[in-house]
Parts: C-alpha cells; structure tokens; sequence
C-alpha cells in the first residue's frame, strides 16, 4: 500500500486497518480472499485469470470523509457487481477534492493489496487516468512508470496549471480545471467543466517488455489522439512510441522507456518549436481499414506509403507545421499533406 498510495492524502495506516477488516469479514462470508492468497502463491495470473465464476466483481470502496460530529473518517465498503465487464477485484479509494468540491477515485488490483503478491519496487506499473467533464465526455491518458503513478499524476497537475501547457494531457486538464473554478466562484463560462477523476492501476509488477506491450496495446485502442477524439496520448505507447520519436528526429539515443521519459522530449520540442502551436486531439479521423486498402490505396506511383500516412498523422497531432511534416516525410508536396491531416485523403488507411 505505500508503494501503491505514494503520494496521495490518505493516510496508509488506517487505510490498511479498514481494509484488513473489510476483508476479514469478506473472508468469513465467502472465503475469497483466502483464494486470492493462493493465487498469489500460484504464480498469479502466470497461472490463469483471477475471477471468481457465478460472482460479482468485489470492490472494497475504501472512502475518505469528514463527519461533523468525528471529524475526518476512512470507511470500507465491500460491494459485488455483477453487471461489470471487468471481473478482477478491486480496492477503490474515494474522495472529494475540496478545492474543486469534485469526486476523485483510484482503482488498485485488490491482489496487490493481499499477502503472496510479487514484490513491486523496480518493477513497472501501467495506469489509467480518466478526466471527466460535466458533459458527459471522458478524456483518457495511458501511462508506464517504475515510480509511483500518484507521484506522476501530481507533476501532470503541476503542469497543468502552468501557463499555456504545451502537451494533450495537462492542456486539457487545465481547460477543466478553469472552467470549473469559475463555475466555482459564480462566473459565466460556458465551457466543460471538471466534474470528476478517476485513476486506475492497469497492471501492476510488470517487466518492461510486458509493460512496453500493455501500454502500446491500450493507446492505440483507446487513447492515441490522432485516432480517438478524446484521447490524450500524442504518441503511440510502448516501443512503437519509441519509435515514432526516432521517426520524427527528436531523439537519437536513449532508451526513454516510462512514459513520463518520452513526454520530457516531447515538452522540451514543443518549448522550443512555439511556432508549432498548440496540438489539438483527434486531428485525424477515426480510421476503420481492411488491410487490403492499404495495399490498393498506396500502391499507385506517387502515392503515399501506409507508414508516411501514419507519420503525418503523428507529426500533425504534435502540432508540427505542414511544410515540417513534408520535409520530413517524403511527401511530394505540402498539398498531399494537407489533405491528408484535414481526413480528404488515405481515410481508409490505420
């Protein structure tokens, strides 16, 4: 649990002390905890899948409030759900941020959480955060970090209520942020407001190859932003984010595995190239493509290859000008480009 809660409000110790009752009591009831400790001591999901057939998912909500009468509380609340997709257990910790009166929650494997669980120090963990505005959007970022992913999500903050926030995640954070103070402090403002926060360890205790692959898997899926609308990943995850840094010249050298490694190259470009302007999610559109396109699509002359599309795709959610992107790409002229970030050309190419 301090390896997991570095860095947030909540105070460990008596996080621990409802949590090992919640799960004395669960234990009592239905004896899954026991079987989550030996599942640990299995080999863990190595073995098979943690989930418990004909169950709910179990969630223990462990909540941090204030009682007028006691004074700050931490409460622990077993729950089953039986209609959610996800079927591992969870440990939610939920609170209120009382400077902007908005719900914030964070999910951990309850695995991690009971004895027999792998060591975590040294290893990677995959995380979630999901930023929830008051018109019912939900604006995903995906991450990898050896450190702790609270530590993380506090320098995104930092960065977040810097002036004009170069990089998808902090920009977007801001724009919520500020337009829930306002609403806050009675001013008109018209825009989505921040009404909530959700955190989520993905994978946790991971090497960095499973680690590389979990990340690169779930940003292309849900939050690469040159393919979702909502997205905020600039880059692709995983080694193939690594590789696109090479593709567009702005590393060299270096391993840059965490993400917050890559985003540093990203910030430092983007700080010294203002000209750029500020990228925008979702530049591209959402392609839907048989592979077969590419090869009917891209093998005319003087066509495009599948892998210059992509490129551009990546270099225009920088913010990257045209006659950049051109140059860089091999593209015949800064026309082909164009027309390829404004979704006229190549749609049916992922």
């Amino acid at each position: 649990m301090y390896h997991l809660m570095e860095g947030l409000s909540f105070k460990v110790t008596t996080c621990a002390e409802v949590l090992d009752a919640a799960l004395t009591e669960l234990n009592e009831q239905t004896g899954i905890p026991d079987k989550i400790v030996d599942w640990n001591a299995r080999g863990a999901s190595a073995k098979q899948p943690l989930s418990f057939p004909k169950r709910g998912r179990i969630i223990i909500d462990i909540e941090q409030c204030t009682s007028p009468e006691k004074g700050p509380l931490v409460l622990a609340t077993v729950l089953e759900r039986k209609n959610e997709k996800e079927k591992s257990p969870a440990a939610f910790f939920s609170m209120r941020s009382m400077l902007l009166d908005i719900p914030m929650r964070v999910e951990v494997p309850l695995r991690a959480l009971i004895k027999g669980g792998k060591k975590l120090k040294g290893t990677y963990s995959v995380y979630l955060h999901a930023l929830l505005s008051d018109d019912g959007e939900e604006f995903l970022y995906y991450g990898i970090t050896k450190r702790s992913w609270s530590l993380r999500f506090n320098e995104h903050t930092k960065a977040a209520v810097q002036k004009n926030p170069r990089r998808l995640f902090p920009q977007k954070l801001n724009e919520l942020i500020e337009a829930r103070v306002a609403e806050i402090h009675g001013a008109e403002d018209e825009n989505p407001k921040l009404s909530g926060i959700v955190s989520a360890i993905c994978a946790i205790g991971l090497d960095e190859r499973a680690a590389m692959d979990v990340e690169e898997y779930l940003v292309d899926k849900y939050s690469l932003s040159s393919k979702h609308r909502n997205g905020l990943n600039m880059i692709p995850g995983g080694y193939e984010g690594i590789r696109s840094l090479h593709r567009m010249s702005l590393v060299k050298e270096g391993p840059f595995l965490d993400t917050e490694a890559r985003e540093e190259v990203l910030d430092k470009y983007l700080q010294e190239h203002p000209q750029l302007g500020i990228p925008k999610p979702g530049v591209a559109e959402k392609w839907n493509d048989p592979a077969y396109a590419e090869a009917v699509i891209c093998a005319r002359e003087n066509r495009l290859s599948a892998d210059q599309v992509r490129e551009i795709r990546y270099l225009a959610a920088l913010g990257i000008g045209v006659d950049q992107i051109t140059e860089q790409t091999g593209a015949l002229n800064t026309g082909q480009v164009r027309r390829v970030i404004e979704g006229g050309t190549y749609t049916r190419i992922h």
